[in-house]
C-alpha cells in the first residue's frame, strides 16, 4: 500500500508577472492547483501537477488563440 506519493510538477508557462497572474487566475478558476517559481530577470514560471498538464495546456492555449 502506498502511504505517501510525491506528485511531480511540470512547467506549463513562463512569463512576466502580469502574464503569470492572468494565467494562474485561469488555472485556479478551472480548479487546477498551480505553483509559481521566480526565475529572475522579471520571469516567473508556473508549474502544475503532472496529471493536470493536458488540461492546463488547453486552458493556456485557448487564452493565446
Amino acid at each position: 500500500m502506498i502511504t505517501s506519493r510525491k506528485i511531480s510538477q511540470v512547467n506549463v508557462f513562463t512569463g512576466s508577472p502580469w502574464e503569470v497572474a492572468s494565467v494562474k487566475r485561469l488555472l485556479n478558476a478551472a480548479y487546477i492547483e498551480a505553483s509559481m517559481k521566480d526565475k529572475g530577470l522579471n520571469r516567473i514560471q508556473i508549474m502544475v501537477p503532472c496529471e493536470c498538464y493536458t488540461a492546463a495546456m488547453r486552458i493556456i492555449n485557448s487564452r493565446i488563440s
